[in-house]
């Protein structure tokens, strides 16, 4: 991503999040807390008054969802039970007593802003380049048990960045995110970045990664090829696929090991078929895995 700019992707997907909370179809997989958020954080990036007039027109999002049915059908279900699926992981940690919560890369998710209320108890903290994590600090309110923390995880690992927080204690156990975020790195960056993580006693991480396609490309199935020239321009190529079968050998000499995973096939069993969407177009492409450390 560009040095300079709010990341390309976090914006879009932001974007979707907030169409999909107008569609009848989608908005039960909207937590109703999440669009004002949205809104004050793509507003505070700027230059978005197109995408406002379309939020406010319904025949300009029937456009846009036909625009996504032609680039990339089921992107924005997809995005949805990933986020589904990785909110159920925190809450699981949460109530199972786990006092930290660390996302890397959070993007304009709302994930940790809309927890951190519900968990007073708990502290959360967001890594993320500066360029992106500017205009969300901006948005939301700040809070004592809600720390914003700017870094580069190309450059940085995420225990030196934690070393710098006097809140986050590296003895208590934590539960680290990392959505839509490792396959921007080679293989290399990513095997350094979980090994950083499996250093942090008794923690989970959570985490998802692109699948290689028959091309052994990181792609999403049946896209176009404009989302690679898209990503390309962006300067947010994907660089880092792997298949779920091989996980468990790529994470056990980084000392973790995976103990949930998940495809389009768990996604639509475990979050869109309970909410009454089994049979709705879902992308395919990008898998998800919770990893914890082995005793």
């Amino acid at each position: 991503m560009r040095a300079d700019r709010p990341s390309s992707t976090a914006r879009l997907i932001a974007r979707c999040t907030l169409l999909a909370s107008r569609d009848p179809i989608f908005r039960a997989l909207v937590p109703p807390d999440a669009p004002a958020a949205l809104i004050a954080m793509l507003g505070a990036t700027g230059g978005g008054l197109w995408f406002d007039v379309c939020l406010g027109n319904r025949g300009l999002r029937s456009l846009l969802a036909a625009f996504e049915r032609l680039i990339l059908p089921g992107i924005t279900a997809h995005y949805l039970a990933r986020k589904t699926w990785l909110e159920h992981r925190a809450v699981a940690a949460l109530e199972a007593g786990c006092a930290q919560i660390v996302i890397l890369g959070a993007g304009f998710d709302t994930l940790s802003w809309r927890l951190h209320r519900r968990y007073p108890a708990a502290k959360f903290f967001e890594l993320d380049h500066p360029a992106t994590q500017r205009p969300k600090a901006a948005a939301l309110l700040p809070a004592a048990n809600l720390t914003f923390l700017p870094a580069d995880l190309a450059a940085i690992s995420p225990s030196r960045v934690l070393a710098r927080c006097d809140g986050f204690d590296p003895l208590v156990p934590a539960c680290f995110i990392a959505e839509g975020l490792l396959m921007y790195f080679p293989a290399p960056r990513v095997a350094e970045i979980l090994s950083d993580l499996a250093r942090f006693p008794r923690s989970t991480i959570a985490f998802t990664h692109m699948a290689p396609g028959r091309d052994g490309r990181a792609a999403f199935r049946g896209g176009s090829p404009a989302i690679g020239a898209w990503l390309r321009w962006r300067r947010e190529p994907f660089a880092w696929a792997i298949s779920p079968s091989q996980l468990a050998d790529f994470l056990r000499p980084l000392g973790l090991k995976p103990q949930l995973q998940a495809g389009a096939d768990e996604l639509r069993a475990q979050i869109l078929a309970p909410a009454g969407l089994a049979s709705i177009a879902l992308a395919e492409g990008e898998h998800l895995c919770l990893a914890i450390t082995p005793p």
